[in-house]
């Protein structure tokens, strides 16, 4: 708390407009960009729609940008469309964006509210026109969260350009970003950030990477350097440390650390996952940073030292770096940024587990801990007065106590879909929903009939792509998806399943009937090496094992291990093949049926010999 109150004090010091260090929330996660804010009586800890509520404003269109708030003024973006297109969807999803730009005009919009009483007090319309490129499902058009220095408010569409106004609303610059294509047509989303009159923004797409800074004052770019990156979606860090002050950004193929001009500090190869999304931080004098698509193996964290300079290693070299203080290969998140409170680092998985390491070392302090009632995670965590928040796309927020047991303490409801971060304030907390924007403080009450006023809830689709379509069964939308062009055999970015490893991975002998009815090729293996039989042998699912070796599925392939779909169900019961599954279960989000399993095993490995043996006879 009280390096947030510094870093407040020296920043309004510092500009013309002055405000106190607890009325600024000014960039994605706040003044340190770690979700933390300081600690005020006034903060809620239980909320509804109406209790504890101060006020809620209508927000027209579609956006996952978070509040900002600077002083008396709550700054928000969002994108209106004149024809009705696809609704963002919640939900985990591993497949590919929005094939075609959405349809219509569109109008790129830029609110500012009252922090008192939420009332309007200016718009712009930024941008009218046609969106020129597709977006993630889940996304919209108006996914990044401004930024501002007290003078002037910096708003960043992505896919379009970055427009400057003054604290009135008055348009000042605008610079336009030539639109590029994003890995599976996702589009941007990294914020901008402001640090000592340059505005910071990061465009990494398959055409032309880049990070550049641009004066706050005239728009003009300072200086622009090419990266070799790819898939990569976090918000730069600008790390102040005892040493100097740095720009921090992760990447697929490396982490980097530029100097204020732009220049390579340092480097290095993390290992990091096929989607780069959560966004760095600092804490104990520690940078951290992570990604953990869920598709992946290796879903790494780093905690790194200041001082770092040149190629400082690659994923094999950690244990004794002199500037890696810690690194573990499994504990990031897909989506949310970590957050550090006190001296517990805490990690939030998409799809409702939270795990605790110590923040300093990196030991394990819990494993994964599922939230209660269960559901799916965008937002990045919050804390304040001793607690911690995790906001569910639900719109649930779970309050957990923190320390080194797992305890859900309240839940509260907005009912209805929430991807944004909050805002936090003094005593007020910032919620951005589908269709309103809340603003929540202890001892209000919000009168049902203003709610009522405003526009109902919006209701959203849930993703559903083609792996979670044959996990889950669901013959309707393969059969949608498949008729739209989706080749039966697409790989899984990062596993390189196919979707018929993925319904025998979940059991799914109806999904899997289905996908080989429509040309699924059972000999095609996950980046493991294992094929559908392996999968289907080793969960002991004898009815799909059936069906796919009746399909001619190979009973002597062998895996990334060497091991044939015999080999991989032939060893007996024992605790530590217990653990195993216990552990593969918990990496996939399901809680595995292991009696069955261990009962079934032994008919499933019978099945196998009996048609490896019958193979021989046909071919002697």
């Amino acid at each position: 708390m009280k390096r947030l109150f510094l870093l407040g004090l020296l920043t309004a010091t510092c500009l013309p407009t002055v405000a106190h260090a607890q009325d600024l929330w000014p960039r994605f996660r706040g003044p340190g960009a770690d979700g933390v804010a300081p600690d005020n009586a006034g903060l809620p800890t239980t909320w509804t729609t109406t209790e504890n509520v101060k006020w809620a404003a209508e927000v027209p269109g579609w956006g996952w940008s978070c509040p900002i708030v600077w002083g008396d003024r709550v700054f928000l973006t969002t994108v209106v469309s004149d024809d009705q297109n696809l609704t963002p969807s919640k939900g985990l999803y591993l497949g590919q964006g929005v094939r075609e730009p959405a349809k219509g005009v569109h109008h790129w919009m830029v609110y500012c509210f009252d922090l008192g009483t939420g009332k309007e007090l200016w718009k712009h319309e930024a941008h009218t026109g046609s969106p020129k490129l597709p977006r993630h499902p889940k996304s919209a058009y108006a996914s990044e969260t401004p930024t501002t220095d007290g003078e002037r408010l910096y708003v960043l569409f992505g896919d379009l350009g970055l427009y400057c106004y003054d604290m009135q609303g008055k348009p000042l610059w605008s610079r336009k970003i030539e639109p590029k294509k994003t890995f599976f047509d996702y589009g941007a989303a990294a914020s901008p950030v402001v640090h000592d009159g340059q505005v910071i923004v990061v465009y990494d797409n398959l055409e032309g990477s880049w990070i550049a800074a641009f004066d706050g004052k005239t728009g003009q770019q300072r200086w622009r350097t090419s990266r070799e990156e790819t898939h990569s979606w976090a918000t730069p860090f600008v790390w102040k440390n005892k040493l100097r002050t740095e720009i921090v950004v992760p990447g697929k193929k490396r982490n980097r650390s530029y100097s204020l001009d732009g220049k390579l500090l340092w480097e290095f190869d993390g290992g990091m996952s096929t989607l780069v999304i959560p966004s760095p931080f600092a804490a104990h004098g520690l940078c951290y940073i992570a990604s953990g698509y869920v598709g992946d193996a290796h879903r790494p964290t780093f905690a790194v030292r200041p001082g770092a300079s040149g190629d400082i290693g690659r994923v094999g070299d950690f244990k004794d770096n002199e500037f890696i203080a810690w690194y573990q290969g499994t504990s990031s998140s897909y989506n949310p940024s970590q957050i550090v409170y006190g001296d517990h680092l805490y990690t939030l998985y998409d799809r409702g587990f939270l795990t605790c390491h110590d923040a300093k070392t990196g030991k394990e302090v819990y494993g994964k801990q599922r939230f209660s009632p269960s559901g799916s995670f965008t937002a990045s965590p919050f804390a304040y007065n001793g607690h911690l928040f995790f906001l569910s796309e639900d719109g649930l927020t779970y309050v957990v106590k923190p320390g080194r047991e797992f305890e859900i303490v309240e839940t509260n409801d907005l009912d209805e879909l929430c991807l944004a971060s909050p805002a936090i304030v003094g005593d007020k907390l910032l919620i951005r929903t589908a269709s309103k924007l809340y603003c929540l403080t202890e001892g209000a009450k919000l009168d049902a009939a203003a709610l009522a006023r405003l526009q109902p809830r919006r209701e959203a689709s849930s993703a559903i792509d083609i792996w979670s379509a044959a996990a889950r069964g669901k013959r309707d939308d393969m059969t949608r998806l498949l008729a739209a062009g989706m080749s039966v055999n697409t790989r899984q970015p990062g596993s390189g399943s196919t979707p018929l490893n993925t319904a025998a991975l979940f059991g799914q002998t109806g999904m899997a009937k289905l996908l080989l009815e429509k040309g699924a090729d059972v000999s095609i293996a996950n980046r493991d090496g294992n094929t559908a039989l392996h999968i289907a042998a080793f969960f002991a699912h004898a009815e799909l094992v059936e069906l796919l070796l009746e399909k001619g599925a190979s009973v002597s392939a062998k895996s990334g291990r060497g091991e044939t779909p015999l080999d991989v169900v032939s060893a007996d019961w024992s605790p530590q093949l217990e653990g195993l599954y216990k552990s593969i279960g918990n990496s996939i989000g399901i809680e595995l049926d292991l009696p069955r399993i261990r009962q079934t095993r032994p008919e499933v490995a019978k099945l196998l010999r009996e048609h490896a043996a019958s193979r021989r006879e046909q071919l002697h």
